[in-house]
């Protein structure tokens, strides 16, 4: 039995460090263009986009008709200039930058009420991968020059994948983790599930809103919930753990391969705890114990 226990245990830590992994460089888009565009190019071999059932879904985002209150802006779409971006070129599958700029500067105005007139909006393509098999656009908006948000979009289909902001807090602020919180998150849970019936952020209602753990990004401390939709769909929320800011939103339309590389990553784990746990020969009754004491 102490064996089994201690297999579960190495199985759980494996599966963490997977969804840490993934979460950093998936979702979370907070020095996307510097840290991921740099790893991808070093790399996640690309991949022919794949459409086989999403094409039968409607492109929520692009044909939605314009968010309540929204006035297009005046602003101006560059290139991320990383290498990573210039060595892709998009296909005449997929939309216009211009236009994949638009659904995101759309969906800026519908999450925060933020105007792009007058900003930049940097973008770059990013080719279907294997953790990600549907090409997109990436961007990062730039607010009087300071890139602050950011968001993806399906580059053929428009649906948004994510959309979110980045700041650094002009004060002092801890970023540990927070025991008390990690026991009784719910406060955060009900804003979270509050938020994502208000936004629709998964199309529909809102089933629960599950903690997924704790994190930071410059110096503003985070929580994440997985948000399940009674239509099945999940997606991911972040908030501040400063003072309860939505720092971002990873919709179910890219956050389900996520949730699917993490459940690769526990099957591999389990399987490896099996594989070894076969190997090691079991004490019987008869036998000394193997473990001997360290001095």
């Amino acid at each position: 039995m102490k064996t089994n226990r201690s297999e579960g245990k190495h199985v759980k830590k494996s599966v963490l460090a997977a969804v840490m992994i993934i979460g950093a460089g998936t979702m979370m888009f907070q020095g996307f263009t510097q840290v991921v565009a740099a790893a991808e190019y070093n790399k996640i071999n690309t991949v022919p986009t794949s459409y086989v059932s999403y094409m039968d879904q409607s492109s929520r985002t692009a044909k939605n008709s314009l968010p309540e209150g929204y006035k297009k802006a005046n602003y101006t779409v560059r290139d991320i200039d990383l290498e990573y971006y210039r060595n892709q070129t998009p296909t005449s599958k997929d939309m216009a930058k211009k236009d994949a700029a638009e659904i995101g500067a759309q969906a800026l105005w519908s999450v925060y009420g933020l105007s792009l007139e007058g900003q930049v909006v940097e973008m770059g393509y990013q080719s279907a991968t294997d953790s990600l098999p549907r090409s997109s656009w990436y961007a990062d908006v730039l607010i009087n020059g300071e890139r602050s948000y950011y968001f993806e979009v399906d580059s053929v289909t428009g649906e948004l994948f994510g959309v979110g902001h980045s700041r650094t807090l002009n004060k002092n602020v801890s970023v540990a983790f927070d025991a008390a919180l990690d026991k009784n998150p719910q406060e955060y849970a009900a804003l979270a599930e509050e938020t994502a019936e208000k936004l629709n952020v998964v199309h529909g209602a809102v089933a629960a809103a599950e903690y997924n753990g704790q994190g930071y990004s410059s110096n503003d401390p985070s929580i994440s919930f997985n948000i399940k939709g009674e239509n099945g769909e999940v997606a991911l929320m972040t908030f501040s753990r400063y003072d309860k800011a939505l720092l971002g939103i990873g919709y179910s339309a890219g956050y389900k391969y996520t949730l699917e590389q993490i459940e690769r990553f526990e099957q591999k784990a389990k399987d490896s705890a099996a594989q070894r746990q076969k190997s090691t020969p079991s004490a019987s009754g008869n036998q000394a114990p193997a473990l001997m004491g360290v001095q």
